[in-house]
């Protein structure tokens, strides 16, 4: 993805590019061919479980055969791909302009290693797709070229530039073989200009307050363009893994629930503190009108993980429930749900 070396920004015609170009077409008509006509649905949460050497789960797809490696190992997603190339995963199928991503990585060799998430992506990646690749990325780096960096960067007319830097992200520097949680927040700002904000932290540590990196871009084709998702990884040299894990993407800010007249609704806020914890947390419930209320714990899937309340019968006030999990380390969602609304909030369990 970011090799500052402009040839790989500017390739020159080859039949190895054609085929890709062709592989890249078919792939996108297959999709196509095979989608609705409605667009998925945020949130998003991927886990990345399943038996070892099985395949990134549906509908994620290699965007090239520059992608060497996309499959499953120990409950996460790993890639790879050839050295000193972009090598992406397109996740299709959504139309998001505003929205907010969490994502867990760990890198095998960080020295020679990024890895780079997308929004308001189209599809493509660099010039070896049709279409080329467009959207905004995080991209967390190693120290290869300059100092370790958590950059934001645009992708035009499948041009990749780096517009923000936030360098030496984490204090003590990058290590392999570390889960790291990164933020990504991107929010139109106004008609003309677009907020994207990102941070990284170890994941055994408390999120910090502060972003790492906090910055507007202008560029006319990006500005309230709606797009779907994708990963990549670049090994500057070597052939390492990268490794996914716990992502999760929604709408920011979190659309409120309005009423037939389109008036928005008394919401009740839910809150988890501390988050992350180990194993004891409390959660908060203001519950702005008197009635039934459940509480349920799913997991980074959606799967139904424990029952708190089940109908229970509250009144309108604030609500401390403390709560010890016996859950393995991970992603969940809490879920509220009353006569009127369903609030959810993402917890970290770290054991």
């Amino acid at each position: 993805m970011m090799n500052m070396n402009i040839s790989l920004f500017q390739r020159t015609a080859s039949s190895a590019r054609h085929c890709l170009l062709f592989a890249s077409l078919v792939a996108c008509m297959a999709i196509l061919n095979g989608a609705t006509s409605a667009f998925a649905q945020l949130p998003y949460a991927e886990s990345f479980d399943g038996p070892d050497g099985s395949d990134w789960p549906s509908p994620w797809y290699a965007s090239t055969s520059i992608v060497t490696v996309h499959d499953l190992q120990s409950n996460r997603g790993r890639m790879n791909g050839n050295t000193a190339q972009v090598a992406r995963m397109i996740l299709p199928g959504f139309s998001e302009t505003d929205v907010e991503v969490e994502v867990t990585i760990e890198f095998e060799n960080v020295a020679q290693q990024g890895f780079g998430f997308y929004v308001r992506q189209n599809g493509g990646s660099l010039q070896d797709t049709i279409p080329f690749g467009q959207g905004y990325a995080m991209f967390l780096k190693g120290g290869w070229g300059w100092p370790e960096d958590l950059g934001l960067w645009r992708e035009l007319n499948g041009v990749e530039t780096q517009f923000s830097t936030g360098y030496n992200p984490v204090a003590g520097g990058l290590q392999n073989d570390t889960r790291y949680r990164l933020r990504f927040r991107v929010t139109q700002f106004d008609a003309g200009t677009t907020r994207l904000q990102a941070k990284v932290w170890p994941e055994t540590d408390t999120e910090p307050a502060a972003w790492t990196i906090d910055d507007f871009d202008s560029s006319p084709a990006l500005q309230n363009t709606a797009g779907s998702f994708a990963a990549d990884i670049y090994n500057q040299s070597g052939t390492s893994h990268i490794f996914l894990d716990d992502l999760w993407i929604n709408q920011y800010p979190v659309p409120t629930e309005v009423t037939d007249t389109g008036v928005p609704r008394t919401v009740s806020t839910l809150h988890v503190a501390p988050n992350p914890f180990n194993p004891a947390t409390t959660f908060s419930i203001d519950l702005r009108e008197p009635g039934p209320v459940s509480l349920r714990i799913y997991d980074a899937r959606g799967r139904l993980e424990e029952t708190l309340l089940r109908d229970a019968p509250l009144p309108a006030q604030i609500h401390a429930i403390p709560y010890t999990s016996t859950l393995p380390s991970g992603v969940y969602f809490l879920q509220l749900q009353t006569q009127h609304e369903t609030v959810t909030r993402k917890f970290t369990l770290i054991k």
